[in-house]
Formats: structure tokens, sequence, C-alpha cells
């Protein structure tokens, strides 16, 4: 300490000399822009048109069932305050895709829905008539937007009447063609429609042998075609995902539970609830990553032959209520 120094001085310098050391990375800047950016989503016009779609089903069909794997990393930052048109990945594994056919085949394919103004995943076992990239493409968007999901609290944001009259496909730009939009129930649904949409074609798109849409073009009734933007991970999907067992499920005595979120520090609730809803598991579970990553967990159980609820949820930090829960009835044995 020099002569006529306080400890308060002594300390103020050794802070400001630490803080010429820090170096801050070059991306730091634009990867906050990105996060705080206010996020336009645009809609497009829509003109009543009718359509009619016509799907026969030959009686010998091939069977494709997708390998899940791990999920990706989140997509890079990108140097614009604007999110990038499409993200880097579904979240999900870049499946060992067997190649389209051409003929008849049930192919399982990721799907969208919508709950409580978030995204929710499903595999979905479509039979197509004739098994092209196109095709594949079609069917699960028909799927997504007519709200056939599996779990009863899912559904669809799109108007019932819709109708997909044709996808095409010229290298990684995918263009969907729609018919009968006519006019949306609540128009303050539509950008979330709209990203359930995009989430499901980029997610068809996997199972393809495009692997991944760069670029995601939608035409409505002949109108000129929209670009949307894919909005990031934690800004649409849902907070806590149970992925398998899938609901109404049946699986054996040993099985794996699989969870995904987009949560603080990935720190995740598993809870299986047997006859009665007693509560037969209950554990805390680390996902792979934090928000605004998507992180994933893969959790061995072993339970009698029965029938069990599966659920997933996260602690709020504020007051310790439960949040986010994601839940499927499953069958064991």
């Amino acid at each position: 300490m020099r002569p006529g120094e306080t400890p308060e001085q002594r300390l103020s310098e050794a802070l400001r000399a630490r803080a010429l050391e820090v170096e801050p990375s070059p991306d730091a800047l634009p990867r906050i822009r990105m996060r705080t950016a206010q996020r336009h989503h645009r809609g497009w016009a829509m003109i009543g048109a009718a359509a009619a779609v016509a799907t026969a089903i030959a009686a010998g069909v091939a069977v494709f069932v997708p390998d899940r794997g791990a999920l990706p990393p989140p997509p890079a930052a990108s140097s614009s305050a604007d999110p990038p048109a499409l993200l880097s990945q579904e979240p999900g594994p870049p499946p060992a895709t067997s190649p389209a056919q051409g003929g008849p085949a049930t192919v399982e394919l990721p799907v969208y829905f919508t709950r409580n103004g978030k995204l929710y995943r499903e595999f979905h076992a479509l039979r197509l008539t004739a098994d092209t990239d196109e095709g594949r493409i079609a069917a699960a968007v028909a799927e997504s937007l007519h709200g056939n999901a599996n779990d009863p609290d899912y559904g669809t944001l799109w108007p019932g009447g819709v109708t997909v009259r044709g996808v095409s496909i010229d290298g990684g730009t995918v263009t969907v063609d729609l018919g009968d939009v006519g006019a949306w129930p609540r128009q303050d649904t539509r950008p979330l429609a709209v990203q359930q949409l995009l989430y499901t074609v980029s997610a068809a798109s996997t199972y393809t042998s495009v692997k991944k849409a760069t670029r995601i073009r939608v035409v409505v009734d002949g109108a000129p075609a929209e670009t949307p933007r894919q909005a990031p991970y934690a800004d649409v999907l849902g907070p806590v995902w149970v992925i398998d067992p899938q609901h109404d499920e049946r699986v054996g005595q040993r099985f794996t539970v699989y969870l995904a979120g987009v949560v603080f520090e990935g720190t995740v609730n598993l809870r299986i609830r047997g006859a009665g809803g007693k509560v037969v598991v209950e554990q805390v579970v680390q996902l792979s990553a934090g928000a605004p990553s998507l992180g994933e967990a893969r959790v061995p159980v072993n339970l009698p032959p029965g029938r069990y609820t599966v659920e997933a949820f996260f602690v709020s930090m504020k007051d310790g209520s439960v949040q986010g829960v994601d839940d499927h009835d499953f069958t064991v044995g």
C-alpha cells in the first residue's frame, strides 16, 4: 500500500487492473442484440379457393421407423439482430433415413402441434401412396395442420378447412402450397401457427434426401410466395417435452423415458404415476443443456405391467410452483 492510500483506493485500483485484462468475445454484441431484438412475424394474403385432395392407400406398404438419437447443439448466433430464416437443425437427430422408395409406404415422421401457446412434437406413422421426398413433407404438414395429435392436450391453430395442395423441392428450398385457408379464428394465433408449419417442414425434411431445408417458401392459393423466418427454440418450443413413451404407447417393463426442454440450468422433474394416481417414480433430471439451448436426457425405468402416466415439468425459481407440465399416458406390458 502506497503512503496515504486507503484500503478502498487500493481495492479500486486492483479491480480496474483486473478489468483491463478481460477481452470480450468478438461476437458478444451480436449475440446480445439477437436475444433482445423484437421479432416480427409476417403473415400473408389469404384468398379463399376450393381444393380437393384424394388419397388412395394401397394394400401392400413398406414401413420406415426413424432412429431417434441425441439432440443436436443449438444454432449458432447470427451476426444480425434478426434470427436466421431457418434453424441449423431440427431439435432431434438427423436420422439414418431410409430413402424414399417411390411406391406405397408407411413412414414414421415428426409432426408439430400446439399447446398453451407453445409447440410440441410427436412421431406419427403416416401412410403414403407414393413414398417421395415431397410426399413425406406433404403428409407431415397435413397431419400437423389438421391437428391429428395422439396427445389430447395437443392441437392445431390452423383453420379446419386448410389443405396441402402440393410440395416442391429445389435444392434446399422447400415450397409448400396451401389452399382453403379461409379466415383465422383469432388473428393473434397466426404467428405461432406459421411456426407450427415451419417446424414441421424443417423436421420432416430431415427424413428426406434434402436432409436440411435451408429455406421454406409458403404459397397460399396461388398468392405470391412468402418466406417466413423460423423462430429460435426458446421462443416457441414447449419448455418441457415428454418424447418417449409417446401418448398411449405400449412399452416393455424395462424402458427409457426420453425428455427434452428449454429450461433454466436444464433442470426438470420426472414423475410417473400408477393406479389411483400413486407416485411410483419421482426424481430430478439434469438435461444436457440449459436455456436458451434445447437439452435432452434419457432415464432408464423398470416397472411392472400396468397403466401409467409420465409427467415432466420444471419448478419455478420465483415461487416454487410447478410449471410447463407435459404428460403422456402409456401401458407397460
